[in-house]
């Protein structure tokens, strides 16, 4: 995919004195300063039900997120990749609309002729990266998926912290959660799968599944696969543990 970068024209609204209306100023920005925008922007997705943004799952550079464990690769280099999640899509646009339509809600894919393709290919392009990162990310789904032993409660916890409180807000009260309609976790998901319909090991399932194949792979909701990269099958048995899974 190839877009050319070209400047932008971006809008911004100000209260106007007493009378409450906005008022409209046409700024001048670069292609690369609007993409960046979109890239932290969940209104790129078009739709009032979605609240997460591309940051919410890729850091834009390497090390920039710290110590949180996000579903999505580095994006810096990006653009020089052979091929996008795990070897399935050989080009970046597909790949950019499978983001924005399993994860974020949007209906109608980018073309490339789109100001906001452009603005976010610009800005991806920006983002050159070193040769490692210019490479494929490695993306290993889940595809069958097995029971985890329960490993380390308190080490469950930390990897909670990590790679799901963002989203799902604190364990047992979800307070401050990213929607509303993340569960809060484990005590929502455990009641959504009740022990009359569902075996221990079903539901130990249901949270396996959950983790490894999110949206993208059949699962409902919103949320993004954790790969084995991402995720190893100690780290989800040690989350299995701290829910308290039997």
């Amino acid at each position: 995919m190839k877009i050319a970068t070209r400047a932008l024209l971006l809008t911004a609204s100000a209260a106007l004195g007493c009378a409450g209306k906005p008022e409209t100023k046409v700024i001048q920005g670069t292609a690369v300063e609007h993409g960046e925008a979109l890239f932290h922007d969940p209104t790129v997705a078009k739709t009032s039900a979605n609240k997460y943004s591309c940051a919410t799952c890729h850091e834009a550079t390497a090390g920039e997120a710290g110590q949180a464990v996000l579903t999505g690769a580095p994006l810096a280099g990006a653009v020089q990749r052979p091929s996008y999640w795990g070897g399935q899509e050989l080009d970046l646009l597909p790949a950019i609309n499978h983001c924005l339509y399993y994860f974020m809600l949007k209906d109608k894919p980018w073309t490339a002729d789109d100001e906001d393709a452009r603005g976010m290919y610009a800005y991806l392009e920006s983002l050159q990266g070193d040769s490692e990162s210019q490479k494929a990310a490695p993306f290993t789904v889940v595809y069958v998926l097995s029971d985890t032993p329960n490993g380390d409660t308190k080490r469950g916890a930390a990897i909670y912290g990590r790679a799901c409180a963002s989203c799902h807000g604190p364990a047992h009260t979800g307070e401050g959660r990213l929607v509303e309609r993340a569960p809060v976790l484990p005590e929502a998901a455990i009641a959504q799968h009740p022990p009359d319909k569902y075996t221990d090991n079903d539901r130990r399932l249901v949270f396996i599944e959950k983790m490894r194949h999110g949206a993208f792979v059949g699962y409902s909701g919103q949320m993004p696969p954790f790969s084995k990269e991402k995720l190893s099958d100690q780290d989800v048995g040690d989350l299995l543990g701290f829910f308290g899974l039997p």
